[in-house]
């Protein structure tokens, strides 16, 4: 799949367009159709995503990954189009525009694009519990620690794409070397606490016990760290790029009073885990 940080002049294409932040089970039904209707007709299909700047569920590079996994030849992130739907039509020649049902603009795509001959897809809002599902609805249970529920709402469980980076090794001190992930600041990360994990280094499968927050056991600093211990593996895997898929809710952040006590804690957390990435 080809990446541009702008919109560039082409031909026949296929296009959606809108913030996809969440990447749920409605973006990928429209991304699905998007594909199929592409491929039909011979045309490139081309999802055009404007990056929100507050905080979301689902970064551009995370983005990247599900859209390449379905089949969508280009992906076009730009913050500064003044109007999408207008340099879609005008500028990458979409024949087909595949939208929501729910678009909050729907009427003006359909008049926009009727006006210069351009046919619009719409696809129907997948729902849980008769209730549609959005973005918001997937903050809700992912703040709730519902991962079966976020799991169920996104149609893949939620993920973490960043780079290892150096941390302070303090993870050595209770024998449990870890894995700090970058990833940018404006991700939405699930609540303090320690999470069961499947990681993906280069299509390998491996599995996790997961921090995240801070570490009132170890160091006083005021920010948020994600930090993963991959069980049976002690390869270096600094600077390489990871997917961090969060599976379970272990327990939420605790103090400890010594260091016999946080060894103690983590043994019975990679029980739990083991236990629940086996189930």
């Amino acid at each position: 799949m080809k990446r541009l940080d702008k919109i560039v002049n082409m031909k026949n294409t296929c296009a959606a367009y809108g913030d996809f932040n969440g990447m749920h089970r409605g973006h990928l039904k429209i991304i699905t159709e998007l594909v199929a209707q592409a491929k039909k007709r011979g045309m490139k299909s081309v999802v055009i995503s404007r990056p929100a700047k507050e905080e979301i569920l689902t970064n551009e590079d995370e983005k990247a990954y599900f859209l390449e996994r379905a089949g969508v030849d280009v992906l076009i992130s730009c913050e500064n189009e003044p109007d999408l739907l207008e340099q879609a039509i005008q500028t990458i020649g979409a024949k087909v525009l595949v939208v929501g049902e729910n678009h909050k603009n729907l009427e003006n795509v359909k008049v926009t694009a009727n006006n210069a001959g351009i046919e619009v897809i719409i696809c129907e809002p997948e729902k849980e519990d008769q209730q549609i599902i959005t973005t918001a609805i997937v903050k809700k249970a992912l703040i709730d620690c519902n991962f079966e529920k976020v799991t169920s709402l996104l149609g893949h469980p939620y993920i973490i794409i960043g780079k290892v980076v150096h941390g302070k090794a303090l993870g050595r001190t209770v024998g449990m070397p870890t894995a700090n992930l970058d990833t940018c600041e404006t991700k939405l990360k699930p609540p303090s606490g320690v999470y069961a994990t499947s990681i993906y280094v280069d299509e390998e499968h491996l599995k996790a016990m997961t921090n995240i927050g801070k570490r009132p056991s170890v160091d006083n600093f005021d920010y948020v760290t994600i930090e993963a211990f991959i069980l049976d593996f002690d390869r270096d895997i600094y600077g390489r790029e990871l997917v961090l898929e969060v599976q379970r809710f272990v327990r939420g952040v605790e103090k400890f009073n010594s260091l016999e006590e946080v060894q103690q804690q983590v043994q019975k957390d990679i029980q739990k885990v083991r236990d629940f990435l086996a189930a």
